[in-house]
């Protein structure tokens, strides 16, 4: 009996820790190239993560369901969805995901009669005495404000970051702009990807992007929000914030639920309407 119960302890001992962890390159299906900061994720979930400059992942696939759905998106492609059985037939190593572009569409285009008028929507003044944002973040943290509209076509001009302070040297984050659907952030409106880098900023100062080049038009109540895609190791970047003088939207990883929260991020747009 003792023999029996030892042969048993030997056949588990392998299992405790172990753990089932794919890899794979994302690249464009037409032409290979490689495509950095890919989100990839459970699709509803809260385990994700984004591929790095090179398009390489990894991902856990330990204690997932078969059926459950791991989804790979990035901006200006259709998504890609494949079940975690799909995954396991194919293996710790994925190979090439390849994604396929979206057809392009017509964009709109504003055209600004005599009379025009400029606007600061969002949460321009924002209390200094209290801080939120971006800390001990996971890839594909997200975090941004609802900005509410009365007139459209609408020109984003600028983004302000409020009172911002890091402990990086140097700040890499997406900007992503969604269209409201069921009070919710929906589609990604923007065709391509637009990554910030700041450097050598005072700290606790405001901090103005000109997004007029990427000629971002919104039509309704919309959402701008900044996200965590590349790896810088231990830090946060943090903005004024204050209580019930806004809303944020925020999830925790690529592919996760959106969550709401009623605080006023330091964040405001410059907008541009016809009168």
């Amino acid at each position: 009996m003792s023999f029996i119960r030892l042969i048993v302890l030997l056949t588990l001992i392998p299992l405790v820790g172990w753990s089932e962890t794919v890899s794979g390159r994302m690249v464009d299906s037409e032409t290979g190239d490689r495509l950095p900061y890919v989100n990839i994720g459970v699709l509803g979930g809260e385990r994700g993560t984004v591929s790095n400059d090179q398009g390489y992942f990894h991902f856990d696939l330990t204690d997932l369901m078969s059926e459950t759905t791991i989804r790979f998106s990035y901006i200006g492609y259709e998504n890609h969805d494949a079940s975690i059985t799909d995954l396991r037939l194919l293996g710790e190593n994925l190979g090439e995901i390849k994604l396929t572009p979206k057809t392009l569409e017509m964009q709109s285009v504003l055209v600004y009669p005599r009379e025009f008028k400029e606007k600061v929507v969002g949460n321009p003044h924002a209390p200094p005495m209290m801080r939120a944002g971006f800390k001990k973040d996971s890839l594909g943290y997200e975090v941004g404000i609802r900005v509410k509209i009365k007139r459209h076509p609408t020109l984003l001009k600028t983004l302000t970051l409020h009172g911002v302070t890091t402990t990086y040297d140097t700040v890499f984050y997406r900007l992503n702009v969604y269209e409201m659907e069921d009070k919710l952030p929906g589609k990604n409106i923007l065709k391509q990807p637009i990554y910030i880098t700041l450097t050598d900023f005072e700290q606790g100062a405001d901090i103005t992007l000109d997004l007029t080049s990427h000629h971002i038009v919104v039509h309704d109540d919309f959402v701008i929000t900044l996200e965590y895609v590349k790896e810088m190791g231990e830090g946060e970047l943090q903005f004024s914030t204050g209580i019930l003088n806004g809303k944020i939207f925020y999830r925790k990883t690529s592919q996760a639920l959106w969550k709401g929260a009623p605080f006023g991020l330091g964040m405001s747009v410059r907008i541009r309407y016809e009168k």
